[in-house]
């Protein structure tokens, strides 16, 4: 499948936001894609192409969907105040 690839952000005449590919089926030719607030849709190759999809950098809070937090991004920054010395004791306190 040309002009979708999976993890990519692209801008589709339709959607303010933009949406990420999620899912390709090549046999069955057809893109899934998730709007940023969580929606998820599927569109025959065709229909896809007829929205010229354009590949765009990912929002900057691309997290959105997910919900998640910023320790699920990035889980070393949970002790980040913290040497892990003081990390064991608060933990077996």
């Amino acid at each position: 499948m040309n002009n979708a690839e999976i993890g990519h952000w692209y801008r589709i005449n339709f959607a303010a936001d933009p949406v990420e590919v999620i899912a390709l089926d090549d046999n069955e030719q057809v893109v899934e894609f998730q709007h940023f607030e969580g929606e998820i849709e599927s569109l025959d190759l065709t229909d896809w192409q007829s929205l010229t999809p354009r590949e765009v950098e990912a929002p900057e809070d691309w997290s959105g969907p997910y919900e998640m937090e910023w320790q699920d991004i990035n889980p070393e920054s949970v002790f980040m105040d913290y040497t892990l010395e003081e990390a064991v004791m608060k933990i077996q306190k």
